[in-house]
């Protein structure tokens, strides 16, 4: 906002009052906070129109990320998806630019314009660094994962880059602050330098950690017990048994092969009113499939920790052509690794 100020004070005529000053001020953060979401929304609409579903766009003090249910498969894939959004910031400010030198440097409107204009260039500019996990980083990691078809050694080179620039916006920030003054500004490249040091050696080892769940299939880990109760059973039977309050949550319905109809939850039992229970049977409850909860023993690992992730489960079923084989649970992906380590 004391920028903004400071822009109107040198820009418009001195009749202006304080309150347009401020109105414009909220105005134009606003704007910004919709050009960050355009930004993101650019990621979104290319992420998944190439496959790759998108959880939410998250927002926080240092811009924005759209948050994929898994990594890109391919190197162009990635290109495509992070390119997009530098691009999308670049024409954002480009267009604002333009319109700020129709509007006149000495209004409000062409301020706010103008500012708008070297905020998103700036912006594009910043993302575009090649320092993972800003934009620019993971182009560059695209850039070596398709030079050398090894997309830890892409992120092995983007990350030490993201981690140089961190740590030399670290050291600047702390230069300014000794010998320049002006803490508030140090402070803050100093964070940011810290942010994306982080973020980059975090980076990473996510990327390590997918290396080492690739090696591994669901099969390996598959537990032959799947909670699994039959579809012509009855309610009574199922609440007589104490099924609906133990560690299965969410129970497969299958039929006398094993075929899974559909599932059942806890609740969808309760439900039934009590004079029914006895004549009602599981398949007339049960819900549709839900495919969030199942995976395939040829799956590999990471399949159960991105949707682990996505659904905060904890026990999934491996289902092989309509055929309930068992569960695997995301805590035993997590101790294969750590064994692994040792």
């Amino acid at each position: 906002m004391r920028l903004i100020d400071a822009s109107f004070r040198a820009s418009v005529p001195l009749d202006v009052t304080w309150p347009a000053v401020w109105a414009a001020g909220v105005a134009t953060s606003l704007l910004f906070f919709g050009s960050i979401v355009a930004h993101e929304a650019a990621h979104t609409v290319v992420a998944v129109r190439t496959g790759i579903p998108v959880r939410r766009i998250r927002l926080f003090i240092f811009g924005g990320v759209a948050e994929m249910n898994r990594e890109p498969d391919r190197p162009g894939q990635e290109f495509l998806i992070t390119i997009v959004g530098p691009l999308t910031s670049a024409a954002l400010g480009g267009l604002c630019l333009a319109l700020a030198s129709q509007l006149g440097p000495a209004s409000i409107p062409g301020v706010t314009a103008g500012w708008l204009g070297e905020m998103n260039l700036a912006l594009a500019v910043f993302n575009l660094l090649p320092g993972f996990p800003l934009d620019g980083g993971r182009i560059l990691r695209s850039i070596v994962w398709a030079a050398t078809g090894n997309v830890v050694r892409g992120t092995r080179v983007a990350s030490f880059v993201g981690s140089a620039l961190g740590a030399a916006l670290m050291a600047f920030g702390l230069i300014q602050f000794l010998l320049l003054g002006g803490a508030v500004q140090a402070l803050w490249t100093a964070v940011i330098g810290w942010f994306l040091w982080s973020a980059a050696r975090s980076g990473y080892r996510h990327a390590v950690l997918r290396q080492q769940l690739q090696r591994y299939r669901i099969v390996d880990l598959l537990r032959p017990e799947s909670g699994a109760v039959p579809a012509d059973g009855s309610v009574q039977e199922f609440i007589e048994r104490g099924l609906y309050h133990d560690r299965f949550g969410l129970r497969p319905v299958v039929d006398a092969s094993g075929m899974l109809m559909g599932m059942l939850e806890g609740d969808d039992v309760r439900d039934v009113p009590l004079e029914e229970r006895v004549f009602t049977h599981l398949r007339d409850i049960a819900r549709p499939v839900d495919l969030m909860a199942v995976v395939a023993p040829d799956d590999q690992l990471d399949a159960v920790i991105d949707k682990a992730a996505e659904t905060d489960r904890r026990l999934f079923f491996v289902v092989d052509e309509g055929r309930v084989l068992g569960t695997v649970d995301a805590e035993d992906v997590v101790n294969t690794l750590r064994a692994r380590k040792r």
